[in-house]
């Protein structure tokens, strides 16, 4: 298992972030500001100069998410734009389940069909799922089905060593 790492080198990470080979893993819960998009987009330059095929990305949706203002969109949108050369896919996992989870499944879908990038996403609503459509896209369709748990629990585990420890009173 080899998780690359899970903040910037040389700047503070806006939101959690794992890094696991050629998978970009973002875990956004709706906090992030329009200045926190070049801090991400030089992370995944960064990533991508150590893998020619391209990146896949996985932006992880908590159930606990707030969606982002329309600043921050356009900021996302922007950044996907120019990263675009750099992306092989990316994945939206959308964690929980019911109404709310829906919602947001329903706001990517809509949002994916206005503004259609050059490579293929998916909305996923498990993280097996989501790991296991992304492979497949990266190194030039090599096999790596294998691989799908390992980058699970690669992914899980640094998301997990990323979050702050809570509070007890």
């Amino acid at each position: 298992m080899s998780v690359v790492e899970t903040r910037p080198k040389n700047s503070r990470a806006p939101a959690p972030v794992v890094m696991w080979r050629d998978v970009f893993a973002l875990v956004d819960q709706g906090k992030t500001e329009v200045s926190d998009y070049p801090i991400l987009e030089r992370m995944v330059l960064e990533q991508a100069a150590r893998y020619s095929g391209g990146l896949g990305c996985l932006v992880i949706i908590p159930s606990t998410a707030s969606p982002p203002s329309e600043e921050v969109r356009r900021a996302i949108n922007e950044t996907l734009t120019r990263l675009a050369p750099k992306l092989r896919c990316l994945s939206w996992l959308v964690e929980g389940s019911g109404f709310r989870a829906a919602t947001v499944r329903a706001a990517l879908s809509g949002l994916r069909m206005l503004n259609r990038p050059p490579y293929p996403t998916l909305i996923a609503s498990d993280m097996t799922e989501a790991v296991g459509w992304i492979l497949p896209h990266l190194s030039d369709g090599k096999s790596r089905e294998a691989e799908v748990p390992t980058a699970v629990e690669a992914i899980l585990r640094a998301r997990s060593s990323a979050r702050p420890a809570p509070v007890r009173s």
